[in-house]
């Protein structure tokens, strides 16, 4: 028996949306401009072609005209004609745009310019990279909406190096720290530049941030509060660093723990002693096997000096802040390694040296190309023959010399440029590219022993410059 409550199935005729028939418009100028026929065809008949208009529509795109133009027309033009009002609300939610017939052709280029813009030829990702690199840092950020491409390669490029302060460094580590971004980015951030914080708020914070960026860090540039023993310890899980550099920091710093950490870090290539390092009595230290660029400071005293091994493979020697070097320790260690230096630093202050106490380093450092002094601490000796002889077997290859001075009254009168002129009229120095003096050595630019020393270098090829 057939179930009499089962709804009957009713046959109805489709339903079919009117269209316009043949009609006109005016313009602004009173030309009359037919309407096509089928203008708002729903396609909902067997007989449906889509037109030119629908073939070029996107949905999605609220830029573009909507597929059935209302040639300029407001709701009811004529009281004859039959128009899906529904339909049209739903266009104009979907951001339609009412055209003018006059702009038909105007309308019809459009869609040919994005036909040919979707057809034609388009970069690859890695040159459109490329570009976005050469744009300004400050870009970076609205470059990142670009997509989502574009936003995991170059997130890379904002955090390899920040720009960190007092301001921003404490959400800074927070944001890296935290437990949702943990692995995010851990092989971002390769430079640590934290010169311009003067205080940090929590000592930890340094080594929190030094722990999560070990994986990648090559540049770490101490802050000038305090190192504790936990950033020390960071540090050795810091396996590409290639630049410490502790200069600035004020809290004293253990050597020998310092040296314990980062005697494995074989990709160290420059370190910067602390200025504030407490004296140590051991000397046996394993020093980073690619090290070249040394700078001494702090704790740093002539036994230390003198009972080191220092690594064959320095070719840069800096001395600055060193409270207890004296002109015997700073001549043991360039006896040792002088040979194989290349550039030699000697700053102000160090109350130790005496007037005289590097006057021994073009001797005992022949293949140095440039050598930066303080006048306290050279004088004419540095440039006479038996301080600064000729090389038998080559030419010197000192080509930049620099002579500062803190500016203390007749200091000036230590160093004659006829010294320097003897010296490179005499070939001792035959590669000397540049001299550069400190205006505080009272120099007159118009006396006969700065024009001879001008005459001289230009006849060489090499300039004398004043800073």
């Amino acid at each position: 028996m057939a179930n009499k409550y089962r709804p009957k199935k009713i046959i109805k005729s489709y339903y079919r949306k009117y269209t316009y028939g043949v009609s006109c418009l005016k313009d602004e100028n009173n030309n009359l401009y037919p309407i096509d026929e089928q203008l708002f065809t729903s396609g909902c008949g067997p007989d449906f072609k889509e037109t030119k208009w629908e073939l070029n529509y996107d949905k999605y795109d609220p830029s573009l005209v909507f597929q059935k133009r209302w040639y300029g027309e407001v709701w009811p033009v004529s009281k004859f004609q039959k128009i899906d009002v529904l339909e049209v609300a739903l266009a104009l939610k979907r951001g339609l745009t009412v055209l003018p017939p006059w702009l038909e052709i105007q309308y019809e280029r459009q869609n040919e310019n994005r036909k040919m813009e979707r057809e034609g030829m388009k970069l690859p990702f890695e040159i459109i990279v490329k570009i976005l690199e050469f744009t300004e840092p400050k870009e970076r950020t609205k470059q990142l909406l670009i997509c989502r491409s574009i936003y995991c390669i170059l997130l890379r490029n904002i955090y390899c190096y920040p720009k960190l302060d007092s301001t921003n460094f404490n959400p800074f580590v927070e944001l890296l720290t935290c437990r949702e971004n943990k692995g995010r980015f851990d092989h971002f951030v390769e430079v640590l530049d934290l010169s311009n914080i003067i205080q940090v708020a929590k000592t930890s914070y340094v080594g929190k941030l030094i722990r999560r960026c070990s994986a990648s860090l090559q540049i770490f540039i101490s802050s000038q509060s305090n190192f504790g023993l936990t950033s020390l310890i960071s540090l050795r899980n810091c396996e590409k660093l290639k630049i410490l550099d502790l200069s600035l920091v004020s809290g004293q710093v253990d050597l020998k723990e310092l040296f314990r950490c980062i005697c494995n870090l074989h990709a160290l290539e420059q370190l910067s002693f602390p200025r504030s390092s407490i004296r140590c009595e051991d000397y046996q230290f394993d020093w980073p096997q690619n090290l070249w660029y040394l700078k001494l400071q702090g704790g740093i005293t002539d036994d230390f000096l003198m009972n080191s091994v220092f690594p064959s493979t320095i070719r840069s020697l800096e001395f600055a802040h060193c409270p207890n070097v004296s002109d015997e320790g700073a001549n043991d260690i360039l006896s040792k390694i002088g040979f194989q230096l290349e550039r030699l630093s000697v700053f102000y202050p160090m109350p130790m040296l005496s007037g005289e106490g590097f006057n021994f380093a073009l001797l005992y450092c022949p293949n140095l190309k440039m050598l930066y002094a303080s006048i306290s601490y050279i004088s004419n000796n540095l440039f006479r023959m038996e301080y600064l002889p000729p090389l038998a077997d080559k030419d010197r290859p000192l080509k930049h010399i620099i002579i500062d001075s803190p500016g203390q009254a007749g200091e000036g009168a230590k160093i004659d440029p006829d010294e320097i002129t003897s010296a490179i009229c005499g070939d001792r120095l035959p590669c000397l590219h540049s001299l550069t003096y400190s205006k505080h050595l009272g120099w007159n630019i118009t006396s006969d022993e700065i024009q001879d020393l001008v005459f001289e270098m230009e006849n060489r090829g090499g300039e004398v410059y004043q800073m």
